[in-house]
């Protein structure tokens, strides 16, 4: 079974599409479609279900897929070690990440990995946390970074740091004379609040810290729900409402005095995040050097 088919099948599947394959490959349409076909021809069953252009696997394909992943990436470990060898690392690491950990994490994670292995380039993927998880459960990405708990699946995690919550409101208004650095619960529960989007690791945490409180999340009063938190901040500043977010994600707007912060006494809301990836499955070389650094470098004092 030769690699070039395999790989192409992989595309396939990670991007759901016969095109997007073909892009990423560099190779034309109808070489993929053969491919394909004459991967199906070899083991006398059908791979892909194709209706229109939605691409799923059949049950054989997911048997096959889950191979061809750990197949590809044993290829690639192979040539790393041959690399390693000879000194080099490279290639493209391509990174899933939900938003805190994007913006305030991976930026000088990245920029020390870079000047250790210069020769390998990155691709940042944006999903919410849970989309992260389910990229990584799907096949469709290696490894990610989340702010949300993911124990109890089969991925391994390593914990990177913490951070907490942090309720913001505008420097107007019924809070712009407090000068306490946390409130408690009765002071905000009858604000309007903005949340994140579903699949958000500090919405997931803030509601169920009010969970553990006794506190019915559905009393709530709530006027959006926004998956950008450039833009919950803006809308706070404007005034819409309040929202719980990470510290991490507004030092400079509460240092700056755009927006005024607080922790909120009684609720345990202490955020961490994590390194992930399936436990089953055989990270690529580049990957797996990546997951080492990336915990030698938050384990260093």
């Amino acid at each position: 079974m030769e690699f070039r088919k395999l790989e192409s099948f992989v595309s396939i599947v990670k991007h759901g599409s016969f095109t997007k394959a073909a892009e990423e490959l560099y190779l034309t349409q109808p070489t993929i479609t053969g491919h394909i076909q004459s991967l199906e021809n070899k083991l006398g069953t059908v791979l892909l279900n194709r209706n229109g252009k939605v691409v799923s696997l059949t049950e054989a394909g997911q048997i096959l897929y889950k191979h061809a992943v750990n197949i590809l990436n044993t290829r690639e470990q192979a040539l790393f070690s041959l690399a390693q060898y000879e000194g080099k690392l490279e290639g493209e690491l391509v990174i899933a990440s939900s938003t805190v950990p994007q913006r305030y994490l991976l930026p000088d994670l990245l920029a020390a990995f870079n000047l250790r292995y210069p020769e390998v380039t990155f691709t940042i993927r944006q999903f919410d946390s849970k989309g992260v998880v389910d990229a990584i459960t799907s096949g469709a990405m290696d490894f990610g970074f989340v702010g949300t708990d993911t124990s109890g699946s089969d991925l391994e995690v390593i914990q990177l740091c913490q951070g907490r919550l942090l309720l913001i409101t505008p420097c107007h208004g019924k809070f712009q004379h407090f000068k306490d650095t946390a409130l408690t619960w009765d002071q905000v529960a009858n604000e309007t609040f903005i949340l994140r989007e579903g699949g958000s690791g500090s919405r997931t945490l803030f509601l169920k810290g009010l969970e553990d409180k006794g506190i019915d999340p559905a009393r709530l009063s709530v006027v959006a729900t926004i998956e950008n938190p450039d833009t919950i901040k803006q809308c706070v500043m404007a005034g819409l409402g309040v929202a719980v977010v990470s510290e991490r994600s507004v030092e400079d707007e509460v240092r700056l005095g755009l927006l005024k912060g607080f922790y909120i006494d009684g609720l345990d809301l202490k955020q961490s995040f994590y390194f992930i990836n399936h436990r089953r499955r055989v990270l690529s070389p580049i990957a797996r050097a990546f997951r080492a650094f990336t915990a030698e470098y938050y384990q260093a004092p």
